[in-house]
């Protein structure tokens, strides 16, 4: 036995790095189950937490181990050196960006942050150098399979029980996963099933063990079913495809050219599932909308995620490439090129004011963010792992039937993880276990072909031996100090949390403050300062509109005035480019403005003119801006900010609502109606415009005229909610109260769970009128808006109703006879 065998075999050095085995083989393999049940954590980036805890402790550990044995392994893996390469990229974009912390972590260890870049390439880099044996890998397999039939259980009860069982305060919804989002469930799901096909075709396996393996393939496919995912049907019918064609073609290959795989018979059990996946695959992907509007109706369950389309992530490449082609516009910044540069068409529809976090794609995403220079290389991992997987493979020189198993399936699975982040965008559990399978499989490659790392004694000397010391003390103090930093961020998350929980409870502004103060004192972020600048500003609006206020009540609005702009002013110090932090500091000097404060009505319109041109896109800012001058009594210049807003969005209702108000206060409403008139000549399909029509004819107390305009709205625009509300009054006034009864009943359709049009139901059902509430009745009303998930998903019920945004499931089709209730 050779000095570097020896050491190798020391038992302390293999405990210690059998020890670390074993964390990576807990950790990745129960990930996709683990979550702690409090609203307060969050969620995402307890996962990501743990992982990095993980990696960090297997990193002292193999220290350790290497410090014990005084040999480390060194080889060339192009791969991991293109994966590495990227994140060097990815850094020197972020301290290029602009905003440095930003695009380092993020505000919750963003997927598209540099740091999780770096994990990203430290898992399988760890596994690597780990040298795991095959036992670890199946155990990690075996834990995922449990994983699996753990989540179809939970849902399937869920589904069957309502989303209330099972819910852990936690999982509200019922697409609710432990996993991630909805959409990552059908990801994992469908990489269970491509792992399941690969052991029924290649191990040699017990009766009870092909029934285990079919059994979770069989549950996998139900749920994917339930989720209706297309993109994972396409991957799944193809890779059971290959497997058909494989299963009967095989025996035509000798022993030699195969020695890893028996060809002697045919695999009944792998032949069989291979068969139901394909068929179930073909029947989704030929029948999606009609089998999913069959799965919908029964399960409850209608959830269609969207993203950018390719289209649009190509444009916004092509706008940021304009300013920085070779680093782009910063890790973890694509809202704020998506601010700058989405396209006009958005903004008709119901996605104008979303700040997508992503593009078409996860790896797409990064040739906006980190440029030619981060995209490249992200191409290179992904084509030098491809030849390398397919030349260790096919050039395999080991007889070992369960390496090669693990080399295939490790493959298949990282190759296809890493395939889907090229047209979506998975969360945390999918790219961390993508990572880590392609760690195994570049470990296992290194075994099927006989070329393992080479080891260097580098213990043998005194000098060396020092060496070696520092160096391991050096990995203990920056793993260490990545978990303080990373800890003290999430610490802060948590606090800012907690205030969140307490607003909706009905604490004091107060109490909501102490606790964003706590977290901004244990990570300062812009989200923070901001959002205790927005409690001083709602403390403001409060006291503002006291008639006759105490000397104390007016001591706090001071108070209030001071502390708001110093946190405004604070949030835009740490990020300058965060249109919110400049609106939030323009909103507090508008109500200064009020107030009377000399010199605040200009610095108001100052602020939210640099809002405006951080995102200059979105018609909000004009319409702010709109408010703040009609407050003032500059009706020009309030009109001439409404125009712009309309020209941006123009079926913007609330900038309607607004231009009709100041029609309406300064007199001119005669001459607005023939103006309107006129204008719908031109544009005949609009629908705000007649929005507009019927506000101006109410105020003449035209009442028909107003509910001819209201009505042909609705006819434009079947979900103008605001159109249905003001044409509901309209009707109840005209006395056709169950006219009035179907639109408010309409409007809950699309808005449920509005409280206010529930209750004028109410008091339609009870009183036969509304004639007691419908001269304070709002003339607007909170429409149905695509909804945006912690984890960066946007998700929605309406139509996209524009290319350039596609939802990624396959949306259920209802029958059009079936009444629709609310």
């Amino acid at each position: 036995m050779s000095d570097i065998e020896t050491y190798l075999s020391d038992p302390i050095a293999v405990k210690l790095r059998t020890y670390a085995q074993n964390i990576f083989v807990i950790i990745f393999g129960l990930l996709p189950l683990f979550f702690i049940p409090s609203t307060l954590v969050p969620f995402e980036y307890t996962k990501a937490l743990v992982v990095v805890l993980g990696v960090c402790i297997a990193l002292i550990l193999y220290s350790l181990s290497v410090l014990r044995s005084g040999v480390i392994g060194v080889g060339v893996s192009y791969p991991l050196c293109a994966l590495w390469a990227a994140v060097g990229v990815a850094f020197i974009s972020s301290l290029l960006s602009g905003d440095f912390k930003d695009s380092l972590i993020g505000d919750l260890f963003s997927i598209h942050a540099t740091i999780f870049l770096a994990l990203l390439a430290l898992v399988p880099t760890m596994w690597v150098l780990l040298r795991a044996n095959k036992g670890a890998v199946m155990r990690m397999y075996i834990l995922l399979g449990i994983s699996t039939l753990f989540l179809v259980v939970f849902h399937a009860v869920r589904i069957a029980f309502g989303p209330d069982v099972l819910a852990f305060g936690l999982f509200t919804g019922n697409s609710s996963t432990p996993v991630g989002s909805w959409n990552d469930l059908a990801l994992f799901l469908g990489l269970t099933t491509i792992l399941s096909l690969v052991a029924l075709e290649q191990l040699t396996l017990t009766k009870i063990g092909k029934i285990l393996f079919a059994g979770v393939t069989v549950l996998s496919l139900g749920m994917l079913g339930v989720i209706n995912f297309f993109i994972v049907w396409v991957v799944v019918g193809i890779t059971s495809l290959v497997m058909i064609v494989y299963t009967l073609g095989k025996n035509r290959f000798s022993e030699t050219q195969l020695p890893q795989i028996s060809t002697n018979a045919t695999n009944t059990a792998s032949l069989g599932t291979a068969l139901l996946v394909f068929i179930c695959s073909v029947l989704f992907i030929v029948g999606g909308s009609t089998f999913g509007g069959f799965v919908s109706k029964y399960t409850q369950i209608n959830y269609v995620e969207v993203r950018p389309s390719f289209e649009a992530t190509a444009d916004i490449a092509r706008e940021v490439y304009r300013e920085n082609a070779f680093l782009g516009i910063g890790p973890n910044k694509f809202t704020d090129a998506w601010r700058l540069y989405k396209a006009d068409a958005i903004n008709s529809t119901p996605f104008w004011n979303t700040d997508f976090n992503a593009g078409s794609g996860f790896i797409t995403t990064l040739f906006v963010t980190t440029g030619v220079f981060g995209g490249i290389a992200w191409a290179v991992f992904l084509v030098t792992y491809f030849v390398t997987g397919l030349r260790r493979l096919f050039g395999s020189t080991t007889g070992d039937k369960i390496w090669y198993f693990i080399g295939v399936s490790s493959f298949v699975s990282s190759m296809y993880i890493w395939g889907m982040s090229i047209v979506y965008v998975p969360g945390v559990v999918i790219l961390l276990i993508g990572a880590l399978c392609t760690g195994i499989s570049l470990h296992a490659f290194s075994v099927l072909s006989g070329r393992e790392n080479k080891y260097i004694l580098i213990g043998k000397n005194l000098r060396s031996g020092f060496a070696l010391t520092l160096a391991v003390i050096v990995v203990i103090i920056v793993s260490v100090s990545a978990l303080y930093s990373i800890g003290r961020h999430y610490s802060a998350v948590y606090a800012f949390n907690q205030s969140v929980l307490s607003m909706q409870q009905g604490k004091g502004i107060a109490d909501l403050e102490n606790e964003v103060v706590t977290a901004y004192e244990l990570s300062t972020s812009d989200v923070f300062a901001r959002r205790i600048a927005e409690y001083q500003l709602a403390r403001m609006n409060t006291l503002v509109v006291v008639e006759n206020p105490t000397e104390a009540q007016q001591a706090e609005f001071q108070q209030a005035s001071v502390t708001g702009v110093n946190a405004a002013q604070e949030a835009i110090n740490i990020d300058a480019q965060e249109p919110a932090n400049w609106a939030t500091l323009g909103g507090i000097y508008a109500v200064l403005a009020m107030v009377g404060i000399e010199g605040a009505q200009e610095r108001a319109i100052e602020a939210l003119t640099k809002s405006r041109e951080l995102n200059p896109k979105n018609p909000l800012p004009y319409l702010e801006s709109a408010i703040v001058e009609a407050r003032a009594g500059n009706y020009e210049q309030s009109r001439g900010y409404i125009q712009n807003a309309i020209a941006l969005k123009p079926n913007f209702t609330e900038a309607f609502y607004l231009l009709s108000q100041l029609e309406i206060a300064n007199g001119n409403v005669q001459a607005a109606i023939d103006s309107t008139k006129a204008t719908i000549t031109l544009e005949p399909q609009n629908a705000a415009r007649y929005y507009q029509l019927g506000i101006l004819e109410t105020s003449q107390k035209n009442v028909a005229g107003a509910v001819a305009a209201f009505e042909q709205a609705v006819l434009i625009d079947q979900n103008y909610a605001n159109a249905r509300y003001l044409l509901a009054l309209g009707y109840d006034e005209l006395g056709k109260h169950e006219e009035a009864k179907a639109q408010l009943e309409a409007i809950l359709v699309l808005n449920p769970g509005n409280t206010d049009v529930s209750t004028l139901i109410q008091v339609l059902n009870q009183e036969g009128s509304l004639a007691r509430l419908r001269t304070n009745a709002q003339g607007i009303v909170n429409e149905a808006t695509p909804v945006t998930n912690d984890n960066g998903t946007v998700s929605t019920t309406q139509e996209t109703e524009t290319p350039l945004v596609n939802p990624v499931n396959t949306s259920p089709k209802v029958d059009a006879t079936e009444e629709v209730t609310p």
